[in-house]
């Protein structure tokens, strides 16, 4: 069969109305769902930003206050460079130096029991924070002790013997012994004797203890310690003499 459009000729171009109103809706429809995703779009990206500006805030406020932390510690900026600077030096010194306490308590051991020391005087070698360790520093250091003896000579060779073999002295010699017969009730040897005084570079040690040390080195130190005892032994043969000198 054959179509016949009975419409007339001026109405056939037209659009059902039914159909125009159903493409505006869906244009609605879409426009609408368009607008509500930019809304979530625009408050999620706000509420995001939101959030960031609280974390750069928070972010300011540390750095603010690890600001004004390094200006406190500013005046110790360099003073690990300056420490690692003078480091060297300090530890020169340190293994270079005398042992005074060690020396002392070597001597107490030392002394013969028939002579007594009435002075000492001595000066260490000077300090060289470039010397090679383990060997002595040239020139030594020299000292001199002055004391008495039983009368009788032996009893001062036997003292710069001992001073000799002490581990701190070396080349110790004779200056002068004279019979003393005025100062004291029964006759007495005053004598004098020279020794050099032998550094070991670093001996006790080469570096700078900054930190205390550990127990054991405690107790090594403490074990080194002067013997008050020992010490006064030393004495008696002077506090013999003086106790029975003439007024």
């Amino acid at each position: 069969m054959r179509r016949v459009n009975l419409l007339p000729a001026e109405e056939r171009g037209r659009l059902p109305e039914g159909f125009r109103g159903g493409a505006l809706g869906i244009l609605l429809i879409v426009g609408a769902v368009a607008l509500i995703l930019m809304v979530g779009t625009y408050l999620l990206l706000l509420q995001r930003l939101g959030e960031l500006e609280e974390r750069i805030a928070e972010l300011d406020t540390e750095i603010a206050r690890r600001n004004e932390h390094l200006a406190e510690l500013s005046p110790y900026r360099d003073l690990q460079a300056r420490l690692e600077a003078k480091k060297p030096v300090a530890d020169g010194i340190y293994r270079s130096r005398f042992a005074w306490d060690e020396f002392l308590q070597g001597l107490a051991f030392v002394i013969p029991e028939t002579t007594a020391l009435q002075t000492l005087t001595a000066e260490a070698a000077a300090v060289d924070v470039e010397a090679p360790v383990e060997q002595p520093l040239d020139p030594p250091g020299a000292v001199t002790f002055t004391g008495v003896a039983l009368p009788r000579y032996q009893n001062v060779a036997d003292f710069v013997v001992r001073m000799d073999n002490l581990e701190f002295l070396a080349n110790s010699q004779l200056n002068s012994a004279e019979l003393d017969r005025e100062r004291f009730v029964r006759p007495a040897i005053d004598f004098e004797v020279a020794s050099e005084l032998v550094t070991v570079v670093g001996a006790n040690g080469t570096e700078v203890r900054l930190e205390g040390g550990t127990p054991d080195e405690v107790a090594g130190g403490a074990s080194q310690g002067w013997n008050l005892d020992e010490l006064a032994g030393t004495t008696t043969a002077s506090t013999r003499y003086a106790g029975s000198a003439r007024p």
